[in-house]
């Protein structure tokens, strides 16, 4: 498995079962997968996209190992079939869940069997608010930098 297959699967094992309002928020790599059911919460369609991701090799390397580091993106969406809406709070809601499941203190909750996690960032945070006729969607944008080795 490459770093970057691996990178991923940690960080869906660590969200995949993220609740709100008792419904499970469904994360999908890359693309929508349109057979799952997305759930509704307070108006809004809920899911998440772990969406862009880069490896490069770090500029500080071990004598054993050779130290990876790793951007990838997590993509809160909520989707309302009204335009005009304007809560956020669905997707601030799921952000922090999500936060929560990846990082606690200073300290991360993900795991491989085939690298070494040594370090996950504070991610950096931002909003993407879409408005179209009939939808307004709000997107909460998780960033988060990753230190690993083999």
């Amino acid at each position: 498995m490459d770093f970057s297959q691996a990178i991923r699967t940690a960080f869906y094992q660590a969200i995949s079962t993220i609740q709100l309002s008792g419904k499970v928020i469904p994360v999908f790599d890359g693309n929508v997968d349109p057979s799952v059911l997305i759930p509704v919460i307070n108006g809004a369609s809920a899911y998440i996209i772990l969406q862009d991701q880069q490896d490069n090799l770090s500029p500080n390397q071990t004598m054993c190992n050779e130290r990876i580091l790793s951007n990838i993106t997590i993509r809160i969406v909520t989707k309302f079939n009204t335009a005009g809406a304007t809560d956020r709070t669905v997707s601030e809601s799921i952000s922090t869940l999500v936060q929560s499941a990846i990082r606690t203190g200073r300290n991360h909750n993900l795991t491989s069997p085939n690298i070494n996690i040594e370090k996950v960032a504070f991610p950096t945070i931002r909003n993407v608010d879409e408005f179209g006729s009939n939808q307004t969607a709000f997107s909460k944008v998780l960033i988060y930098s990753i230190t690993s080795n083999n």
